[in-house]
């Protein structure tokens, strides 16, 4: 029951939070007010992506693992699904003042919010190591992008999100090894 109340308040209620956020915005908000929401957000993402990496990551998954939580990849997972509109977000404002070109075509509207989400979440998915996942599930590129701007908004996803993700994943991986290692050290 731990772990579904996790996937909720970890994963899912932070996800539809910035999702429902930025297409309000996107439609309705002034457009300063609206960088100040892509700012803010950012900086949680920033915040997020700096707790799950390096030293600080192992320390948490220790922590969590301390507290009988088995599962801490859900932080990584979050940040993760969380990232998906923050970038979508920004890339539907870029492409909404010409500055951010893909093919094929799509409207500068909420819609294309969504649209970029699988744009980014289908990079993420082509990144991890050996499992070709979208050609595994014949998901073809939703979008290719046509300017310099679009490839560096995708090159920070992947170093921002991408890197720091995965990474958390090899982290839970070594410390739920050296759990087990140690469970069966003290059974023998």
């Amino acid at each position: 029951m731990n772990f579904f109340a996790g996937i909720l308040f970890l994963i899912v209620l932070p996800w539809l939070i910035a999702r429902q956020v930025f297409a309000w915005a996107f439609l309705s908000l002034p457009m300063p007010i609206h960088i100040v929401a892509l700012i803010l957000f950012f900086g949680v993402l920033a915040i997020w992506a700096w707790l799950i990496s390096g030293e600080r990551c192992y320390r948490l998954f220790e922590a969590s693992y301390a507290q009988g939580i088995k599962w801490p990849m859900l932080f990584s997972i979050s940040l993760l699904l969380f990232s998906l509109p923050c970038f979508a977000a920004l890339t539907a404002t870029l492409h909404r003042f010409g500055h951010a070109t893909f093919e094929p075509a799509f409207p500068a509207d909420d819609i294309a919010i969504g649209v970029l989400q699988d744009f980014y979440l289908w990079h993420f998915l082509d990144s991890i190591p050996g499992l070709n996942i979208p050609d595994t599930l014949v998901w073809e590129r939703p979008l290719t992008h046509k300017d310099r701007l679009s490839g560096f908004i995708l090159l920070g996803f992947k170093l921002a999100v991408i890197v720091p993700v995965i990474a958390s994943f090899a982290v839970w991986n070594d410390i739920r090894k050296k759990r087990r290692e140690s469970k069966e050290g003290n059974e023998v």
